[in-house]
């Protein structure tokens, strides 16, 4: 059974002016009364307002001149949603010390004491949430239900101590814990038991199931003003006169349908903490505590029978500020000494701040581990353990230096054309599939050792057209040949431009190249080949034109 936390912050654009201290002074966010404005309907609304507005009687979505009337001395500047979701967006990064698994509350906004008007961040209301998928997390706290009392004591109080009004609920299902955490009047209310959602959410107000507006009103006329009225309801009037979302949501809150939430990011495959009970600093310790992380790592790896590609480390300074730093390797990897190496590459970019109170070292890419390295072109040799050479750790190096993108590696393309039998890639692309290298030798004809990046023109001399040729000039040198060996066919990929960019001929046979493997009376051997057909045009020249396309050994 899953546990879910909805984390509720009701004054987050007010929270972010008192702790930022913008205009006009943090003090008239935390003593007088005050409130966002934004424009809506073609006046000005108050969107969030603080305890002492609405106190006085202020609510979000009131006009600005009947706030004014009300409050002549209140505070007010204009409202940003977009600094309000930068906002939350680094709270749910800050949440990762908890779960990997955070959402920006995607379930609906809490709704303003009218009951009308929905509220979101940067929207009437100014709040926001986030959704927590805790599921196997709360061993870390405690074991059972007192585990999982202790995380949410634990998230509340130190997102107390950065100034946030927060409240967070945990329940088997998202759509409870939502409810509980903006409508449960006791403290005690907000942790939801296993299996008791039905009882929990009883004798909620009908708001928590994130109705729509007409619906919702609807409901309140009729008396249904607790989620446990709808319990007894014969559910096929209740779905012909309302349709399905009140069933649906009743449903979602109570567990018996699933309601999918994504979260921001994928949670990574295996991750490990170290928490500290003094915040540490130097860079001497962190690399320490990322060496204890990196083992305990690797030997999850070792349990499961992968190795990484991807490491990514985040260290949770005491201010609430979170820095990230990763590495990648060309290879699965599950070596410590080797990936600390790469490691310490990395850790001093990383700032520590007033102290760091915890590390969380996860690996978002993995795959399965072979324990050596492609062979080498000698099909016949033995496989060579991985990194044995250096070649592995010379590549990753390079690529934490130079970046990713600049560190490229061979891969074989699937294409008969010389020029786009293989493509340079990232060296943290994953490498090709065995026998792929074994398809492109298996082509017809040998290769050559080195192929030009472009062809280049060269004039022949053969004795009959179709012949192999005799004679071939290149760069002002003259080539006596010796020895030829062809041709070898190949026909043009008609649906590419060609390279000197023209395209074969729409609906005619595609053009085709005759290569030859040459000797000439130096030793030197060339592949050269005849661009088409042999043909005469109307002025008396052949149209086909013959290329130096690369070196034999």
């Amino acid at each position: 059974m899953k546990r879910i936390v909805s984390l509720w912050f009701p004054k987050l654009s007010t929270d972010r002016l008192a702790r930022t201290g913008q205009s006009p002074t943090p003090r008239d966010w935390s003593a007088r009364s005050a409130a966002t404005v934004v424009w809506h309907d073609g006046c000005p609304r108050l969107a969030a307002v603080n305890g002492h507005a609405r106190a006085a009687g202020l609510r979000p979505h009131m006009r600005l001149a009947d706030a004014r009337a009300l409050l002549p001395d209140l505070v007010t500047t204009a409202g940003e949603p977009q600094a309000d979701r930068r906002l939350i967006e680094t709270i749910a990064n800050w949440c990762d010390r908890y779960t990997p698994w955070v959402a920006i509350d995607p379930l609906g906004s809490a709704i303003a004491e009218e009951g009308t008007e929905a509220c979101s961040a940067g929207g009437f209301g100014g709040d926001a949430g986030l959704l927590l998928d805790v599921t196997g997390c709360t061993h870390l706290f405690g074991t059972g239900e007192a585990g999982e009392r202790a995380l949410l004591a634990d998230l509340t109080q130190r997102l107390s101590r950065h100034d946030f009004a927060c409240r967070a609920a945990m329940a088997d299902t998202a759509g409870a814990a939502w409810a509980l955490a903006r409508f449960a009047e006791r403290q005690a209310d907000l942790f939801c038991p296993r299996h008791s959602q039905r009882a929990a959410l009883a004798g909620l107000p009908v708001e928590g199931l994130r109705l729509d507006a007409p619906i919702l009103e609807t409901f309140l006329k009729l008396g249904l003003r607790r989620i446990g009225d709808l319990y007894p309801m014969p559910r096929a009037p209740l779905a012909r006169r309302f349709g399905d979302q009140p069933l649906a949501r009743l449903d979602q809150a109570l567990g018996t349908l699933a309601e999918p939430i994504e979260p921001r990011r994928p949670p990574p495959a295996f991750r490990t903490r170290l928490a500290f009970a003094e915040p540490i600093g130097r860079p001497e310790d962190i690399a320490a505590a990322t060496s204890r992380l990196l083992a305990a790592l690797c030997r999850q790896f070792e349990q499961a029978g992968v190795g990484a590609r991807k490491l990514k480390i985040a260290l949770y300074r005491v201010d609430g500020s979170v820095d990230r730093t990763s590495i990648g390797t060309s290879r699965p990897n599950r070596d410590n000494p080797r990936l600390m190496k790469l490691f310490e590459e990395k850790l001093g970019e990383l700032d520590a701040g007033f102290g760091v109170e915890l590390m969380i070292l996860g690996a978002p890419e993995v795959e399965a581990w072979s324990g050596t390295q492609d062979a080498l072109p000698d099909q016949n040799a033995p496989a060579v353990p991985a990194g044995i050479d250096g070649t592995i750790d010379l590549a990753d190096r390079l690529a934490l230096r130079l970046g990713t993108a600049n560190v490229v590696r061979l891969l074989p393309r699937d294409s008969h054309l010389p020029e786009r039998v293989q493509v340079a890639v990232s060296v943290g692309t994953k490498p090709a599939a065995t026998g792929a290298w074994a398809r492109v030798a298996g082509l017809k004809g040998a290769r050559p050792t080195r192929l030009l990046q472009r062809s280049e023109p060269v004039d022949v001399m053969a004795p009959v057209p179709d012949d192999p040729p005799r004679h071939f000039s290149w760069r002002q040198h003259k080539h006596r040949i010796v020895r030829a060996e062809g041709p070898e066919r190949i026909a043009d990929e008609w649906w590419r431009p060609r390279p000197d960019g023209s395209r074969p001929p729409a609906g005619g046979v595609p053009l085709v190249r005759d290569y030859y493997r040459v000797e000439d009376d130096d030793g030197g051997r060339f592949w050269l080949f005849r661009d088409g057909a042999y043909k005469v045009a109307a002025n008396g020249q052949p149209t086909a034109r013959w290329f130096l396309h690369g070196f034999c050994a």
